[in-house]
């Protein structure tokens, strides 16, 4: 490598954002290209390596928060002040850089954050947008951005179907939450819309998606901007069994943590377990929790369900005694090790992207029970355009009945339909497999990054 071959990376500080923007760095290291990963922390310390390899540095800065102030309290504040941080910290650190005689030559940042695309070329270095949601998302939001598409004031003067170019009709329940009532997040609409406001003076857009899983999107995509596919952002090890049984790779592929997870999944047959997650920001309502606790009860299928300490109460009391062997509650799980697991056949999900599109590369089929932002689109295009699952149907109010969870469960894992979807996801597994191997369209894609910059 050439001095100065390095670039700067910097997600927003939120879980869905950091873990593909972290494991894009990954893939840089084993290209020969080093990183800097800028992390917003409540609580920073001074840099190091990240495990494993030197050629990810972690630079963590502050938050803007004193200890003991709540960061989320009021997101518009939070917001601020993680901007004010950055402003402040990030131009220090990239003159610092210039002044060792190392200087970065470009800035990886996240799209939601679209003003760093000014101070990448303010200090001379080039833009990189990175997308940590899918294009069928994304594109949304572009026409939305240029007034092709008006959000409501309210979700009951939306028209019956939407039409994007190369998209499916999509109904106002498949649409992102935040285009369906511009009154009830509009700060929240604010931020995903204006993520495409200087889309025309990006140098390059990265999106954690690969180019088969979106082809005909991709190709409007491709016409517009320069576009690099570089997902799915899952460790190779979880796509390809070889590198986990490899020990030369540096680590297992099973932890510690979720060794009783692991013991209890060990003891069922293949594809006969449905496993239940629905990310650190979704909370359900105690009664939507009753439902879906019958309803798993009912559906006759073993399960995983992960709750959250906070959520316990909200289970049915003795309801651990009489599901016995047929269930097992956790409050953690790491998420990648269960859907490895060759008796999971089923994931019940938010449908957020990250989970979505580690059951896609893992070749789990899905029940979608999506909440808000992007999960309505997901779930459309898991369910009609990938056909790998089947979405709930949720009652006006948005509440899902037990009778519904049976219904589903039944559907995915029995039957020749349940067949069907689990033909469908192993093809996906194969293409998201293909996509990051060597010669993959995604893993040429990160080669042609690291070229730009080595």
């Amino acid at each position: 490598m050439r001095q100065g071959s390095h670039v700067i990376v910097l997600p927003f500080p939120g879980q869905g954002h950091l873990t593909p923007m972290s494991q894009f760095c990954k893939r840089l290291a084993s290209k020969g290209l080093k990183s800097t990963l800028v992390l917003v922390s409540d609580k920073p310390s001074p840099p190091y390596k990240t495990e494993h390899d030197d050629s990810v540095t972690v630079f963590p800065i502050p938050n803007g928060f004193q200890e003991g102030e709540d960061p989320f309290q009021d997101l518009d504040d939070y917001i601020e002040r993680v901007q004010a941080s950055i402003k402040t910290h990030l131009p220090e650190l990239i003159q610092d850089m210039k002044l060792s005689g190392n200087p970065p030559k470009a800035l990886v940042y996240d799209s939601t954050m679209p003003w760093l695309l000014d101070i990448a070329h303010g200090h001379g270095l080039k833009g990189a947008v990175f997308f940590t949601q899918p294009w069928l998302v994304s594109v949304i939001y572009y026409h939305v951005n240029k007034g092709s598409f008006s959000v409501p004031a309210t979700k009951y003067a939306h028209s019956t179907l939407a039409s994007f170019p190369s998209f499916p009709m999509l109904s106002a329940n498949d649409l992102p939450s935040y285009l369906c009532e511009s009154s009830s997040y509009p700060n929240m609409l604010r931020i995903v819309i204006e993520q495409l406001s200087n889309i025309e003076r990006v140098d390059l857009l990265l999106c954690n998606t690969f180019d088969k899983l979106e082809e005909k999107l991709l190709k409007w995509v491709k016409s517009m901007w320069p576009v690099l596919n570089i997902g799915p952002t899952v460790p190779s090890m979880y796509l390809d069994k070889r590198l986990s049984e490899d020990k030369s790779y540096g680590f297992s592929l099973f932890t510690p943590k979720s060794a009783e997870c692991m013991e209890w999944l060990n003891s069922k047959q293949p594809n006969s377990v449905v496993y239940v997650s629905f990310g650190s920001l979704v909370i359900l309502k105690e009664d939507q929790m009753m439902e879906l606790a019958q309803g798993l009860k009912e559906s006759g299928c073993f399960f995983l369900w992960v709750v959250r300490d906070t959520e316990l109460d909200k289970i049915p009391r003795n309801y651990v005694e009489e599901i016995g062997e047929k269930g097992l509650i956790v409050s953690w799980s790491l998420q990648l090790d269960v859907l490895a697991h060759e008796s999971v056949g089923c994931f019940l999900t938010h449908c957020g992207w990250n989970s979505m599109l580690e059951s896609l590369c893992l070749g789990v089929p899905m029940i979608g029970m999506p909440h808000w932002t992007d999960q309505p689109t997901n779930a459309k295009f898991m369910e009609d355009v990938w056909k790998v699952g089947v979405r709930v149907k949720a009652e006006g109010d948005g509440f899902v009945r037990r009778d519904e969870f049976v219904r589903c469960v039944g559907q995915v894992m029995e039957g020749e339909k349940g067949e069907e979807m689990r033909r469908s996801a192993e093809k996906w597994k194969v293409l998201a497999l293909e996509a990051v191997s060597e010669g993959g369209s995604s893993d040429k894609s990160i080669q042609e990054f690291v070229s730009m910059f080595c």
